[in-house]
């Protein structure tokens, strides 16, 4: 039965209990993750004393920890928001910075070509008009060189980002299964976890959702499971890690470094799985900014390449040869993926920009005699407008082809989305083996392509990309710029020279030097269902860098919406969970005086005590 020695005694142990847990709730307002603990202090089991039931004082029965565990999984999720749309801020403005510089952007040097084709369709015969055309050719091969090598060399840093970010991604894992293990052995011999474990498990949770959405799964045994914020991949059940692998694309390219996971023994490609925290946004700039970016100027250049050098066809030098190549016209090989198991190679695909395959191979490149040129200038002209429809089709993407054992053909994918690549009329794309075809403006020949590959065996293709890096100036002599419209040399049906017109009387012919002026502004690119242009060649440009800063507009826009949504969710967890220096003073105070007050009730009965004794005494 309790007397008031014994209740006295269990009140100052249990107030005790509580200025401890107040002083320890002070002495963590400023660490990281804490929450707030609190002293549930009961009433013991009251004594039946015949009259009744007297009560037996108090104990502390737990050490609460004051945890809103749904505003913690919000904070998680939030946080990885405001990472990813910060990642892409950061990264999106350096591109942004590189492609508004007049040190590294090209557009100047577009609009010098441009005025160099003007200026020389006013002269034509002057000689320092030609050289400023070859000059200002020069210089724009030069800037876009060095702007693809800026582009590649942001990429190498991305590269290394994301490796980085994949390994604070494991060690964070790391920490969570050493709590998990310490949480389950106290649960296991029937101890309360400590309260400062699950603190710190948590804010190890929160710092992974800095690089990485993710979703959490409580078990009964007090571990926590841990998978992709869709939940399909586990990053840690039952306390096994499966580690983040970073390694470069299954296509061998060396410039663009992929995340893998090994599960079940085979290696999967997940980063269209992370959509959230720094690596997310990494990964979403890198295919939707900087892979786009690269994609939407290799388009202009790959219109620029082909218009420039199709209506240079059209004309002839003074010495009556038809115009060749202004620049090095595009033609690639595609890629093998490393998992392929056939032993077909992408060598044998042959992507090129040939807008009349299937009608007659266009004869005029400038190294082709005149008697295999086409009969009229007629046939010519039918082979430029060709040229200019195919260039309108162009789509600013890479494409996955993928081999169809059942049907024998190659089936097209976007490269970035992995959406299969549809037609006008909604219908999937494909090619057979062994066919060549134009597909949205680039000529695939699958002509070499002749052991078929293994089912599903995929080979990449980057035509927009290919030219970033092969673009180059090829007609660099003066006197072959075509600048005539007609060739000073009349022939036969058959090809034989009828009659030579005297160099003099054509020497200021500016017709075709004239129409590759007007390219400027024919609008060329980005053709609607009707094969109708909406963008001139600059334009093409300027709507890359208008894309990129829309990119970086709206990722700004997203941080500051995501920021402030995190900061009231924070808001609201401390509001429950946060230590409140005003509210814990409160305590101390009032702990304090009921410690003092049973402290008192001991005393009482020691001096009731001391009585009984002296009265004994006499």
């Amino acid at each position: 039965m309790a007397d008031m020695l014994t209740i006295g005694t269990a009140a100052t142990n249990s107030f005790k209990r509580a200025l401890d847990v107040t002083s320890q709730n002070v002495a963590n307002v400023s660490t990281e993750g804490y929450s707030r603990q609190r002293a549930e202090i009961v009433s013991n089991t009251p004594n039946s004393v015949g009259l009744g039931f007297q009560g037996g004082g108090s104990r502390v029965e737990t050490i609460e920890r004051i945890h809103a565990g749904y505003l913690q999984s919000q904070m998680a999720s939030s946080q990885s928001l405001v990472e990813r749309y910060d990642t892409q801020v950061q990264l999106a403005n350096q591109v942004e910075g590189i492609i508004a510089s007049n040190d590294q952007g090209i557009q100047e040097f577009l609009q010098g070509y441009f005025d160099a084709l003007q200026s020389l369709s006013n002269n034509p015969t002057s000689d320092t008009s030609r050289q400023m055309l070859i000059d200002e050719g020069k210089n724009l091969q030069s800037h876009i060189g060095n702007l693809t090598a800026v582009l590649d060399d942001t990429q190498y840093q991305l590269n290394s980002q994301i490796g980085g970010l994949a390994d604070e991604i494991n060690s964070r894992l790391e920490t969570i299964q050493a709590v998990n293990i310490q949480v389950e052995r106290a649960n296991r011999v029937g101890q309360q976890a400590p309260n400062e474990l699950l603190d710190q498990r948590d804010q190890a949770v929160l710092e992974l959702s800095q690089y990485m959405d993710i979703k959490t799964f409580p078990q009964d045994s007090g571990r926590l499971d841990i998978h992709t914020a869709n939940g399909r991949l586990p990053l840690l059940s039952d306390n096994t890690i499966t580690r983040l692998e970073t390694d470069r694309s299954p296509f061998g390219d060396d410039n663009r470094t992929e995340v893998y996971m090994s599960i079940g023994g085979q290696r999967q490609l997940i980063g269209n799985q992370i959509t959230g925290g720094q690596l997310g946004g990494a990964l979403d700039f890198r295919d939707n900014l900087l892979e786009k970016a690269k994609n939407d100027l290799g388009l202009t250049l790959n219109g620029l390449s082909a218009s420039m050098n199709w209506q240079h066809y059209q004309g002839y030098d003074s010495n009556g040869d038809a115009g060749g190549n202004l620049f090095t016209p595009l033609s690639m090989n595609a890629t093998n993926n490393t998992r392929n198991s056939g032993v077909e190679t992408g060598t044998n695909i042959l992507v090129s920009f040939n807008p009349n395959a299937g009608v007659s191979e266009p004869p005029y490149d400038g190294a082709t005699a005149l008697s295999s040129q086409p009969a009229t200038f007629g046939d010519k002209e039918t082979y430029l407008q060709n040229a200019f429809t195919e260039i309108g089709r162009f789509e600013s993407r890479s494409y996955e082809l993928r081999y169809n054992q059942a049907t024998d053909e190659f089936d097209f994918f976007d490269f970035s989305t992995q959406n299969p690549l549809l037609d006008s009329s909604g219908n999937p794309v494909s090619l057979a083996r062994g066919a060549v075809g134009n597909i949205e403006g680039m000529s695939f020949d699958l002509s070499g392509v002749t052991t078929a590959p293994d089912d599903r065996d995929s080979f990449l293709v980057k035509p927009h990309q290919a030219i970033l890096t092969d673009f180059s100036q090829e007609m660099v002599e003066t006197e072959k710029v075509a600048t005539r419209g007609q060739s000073p040399i009349d022939t036969n049906a058959d090809g034989s020279i009828l009659d030579e017109v005297p160099a003099s009387a054509a020497a200021g012919d500016n017709v075709n030097i004239s129409n590759l002026a007007g390219l400027q502004s024919a609008k060329l690119l980005l053709a609607d269902s009707s094969d109708v242009g909406s963008e001139t060649l600059l334009g093409g440009y300027s709507k890359m860098a208008t894309n990129v800063g829309m990119y970086v507009r709206g990722s700004e826009v997203q941080l500051t919406a995501q920021t402030n949504v995190f900061q009231q969710i924070t808001d609201q967890r401390d509001s429950i969970s946060g230590v409140s220096l005003d509210e814990e003073a409160a305590n101390l105070m009032r702990y304090q005086q009921a410690y003092e007050a049973a402290a008192q009730i001991i005393a009482t009965s020691q001096t009731i005590f001391q009585t009984i004794l002296d009265a004994v005494r006499r």
